[in-house]
């Protein structure tokens, strides 16, 4: 919830790693709820919400380690812009590069 905190709201957290990234990587707020489909989160979707968070965290640090070079990151490989998803019950990242074939951008 966007309001737990008094503190650390939405806004400050998105202006901390604005401010922290600048130059570095560009950073979007996103309010969970408001992106619902409807009704309240269930057990299922509050589980798989984190185990796709703690996903997508651990190949950002990965990606991170693997491209730091000399005190900047060097993010210039097809993989470097993925995407989470399920297939087959496993979570996958996908290469945005490699969507084009599957997509219909008109």
């Amino acid at each position: 919830n966007e309001n737990c905190n008094d503190n650390y709201t939405t806004d400050f957290i998105y202006q901390l790693y604005s401010e922290e990234g600048r130059g570095v990587f560009d950073s979007r707020k996103n309010v969970l709820g408001h992106m619902q489909q409807g009704g309240a989160p269930s057990p299922f979707d509050r589980n798989f919400g984190t185990k796709i968070s703690a996903k997508a965290m651990q190949w950002v640090t990965k990606k991170l380690v693997e491209t730091f070079r000399q005190g900047r990151v060097f993010a210039n490989t097809e993989d470097s812009c993925c995407l989470l998803g399920m297939r087959r019950r496993a979570l996958v990242f996908q290469p945005v590069v490699q969507l084009k074939e599957d997509t219909d951008f008109v």
